[in-house]
């Protein structure tokens, strides 16, 4: 059963005025209504006590859908955070089953969000998606989430800087190697990614072989394995 955890979330929080993008304030009093957030916007209680993971799925997507209309995100953006979201869900809930103290709710909301800085809203600025979706996080004041979004990325591990350091930035990191359009596998969505940047390809083994010491990480002391994810 996924353990109940409260945390203080911000379902649509102030203008980004500190990226230089005017953001119109947009909330959805409904959707506060059915995720159980209590007390006034722009801030609330989430519950997350449920009977599973799944129960944890939904209402996290469900606040992440108003994240995603807010930033204008296109159709595939949409869609590849879904998988990651649900995917950093599924291990966070199984790492607390198996007595890690490990915040459900704030990983897997890290998940879905963890490329907010690709919005088309942002189109403008010349900085990488990692060095804005911090940015906007923070904006939003979804503090837990910043370093989550600013470790996600394929190349992190390849700088001390920024490599995934705690078992929720490792499993955000490692639902992104594993979350394209739909579920795959670590080699394929390496290569879905290096025929985007072929000046890349010399990389790959490297990346690979640090996702896969990160995902024999993120499956250390819980039930399910790489294959289960689907």
């Amino acid at each position: 059963m996924t353990r109940a955890v409260a945390r203080r979330i911000v379902p649509f929080g102030p203008r980004v005025v500190a990226l230089g993008v005017d953001l119109p304030e947009v909330r959805d009093d409904a959707v506060i209504t059915r995720l159980r957030i209590h007390s006034s916007l722009p801030g609330g209680t989430l519950s997350m006590a449920g009977p599973g993971v799944n129960n944890a799925v939904t209402e996290l997507s469900t606040i992440a859908e108003g994240y995603f209309a807010r930033y204008r995100y296109p159709d595939w953006l949409r869609a590849h955070s879904l998988v990651v979201g649900r995917l950093a869900t599924t291990l966070a809930d199984a790492h607390a089953n198996s007595g890690a103290r490990l915040d459900t709710a704030s990983v897997g909301l890290g998940g879905y969000l963890h490329d907010i800085g690709r919005s088309p809203l942002l189109a403008g600025d010349g900085r990488d998606h990692s060095v804005l979706g911090p940015l906007v996080l923070a904006a939003e004041g979804l503090a837990e989430q910043v370093e989550l979004s600013r470790r996600h990325p394929v190349y992190a591990p390849r700088d001390p800087a920024t490599a995934p350091r705690t078992l929720a930035e490792k499993i955000v990191y490692y639902a992104d190697r594993r979350g394209g359009q739909a579920v795959v596998s670590l080699e394929d969505r390496l290569d879905e990614q290096l025929s985007r940047f072929p000046e890349l390809a010399g990389l790959r083994d490297a990346d690979l072989a640090m996702a896969k010491a990160i995902e024999a990480e993120v499956f250390a002391g819980i039930a399910i394995r790489p294959e289960d994810l689907a």
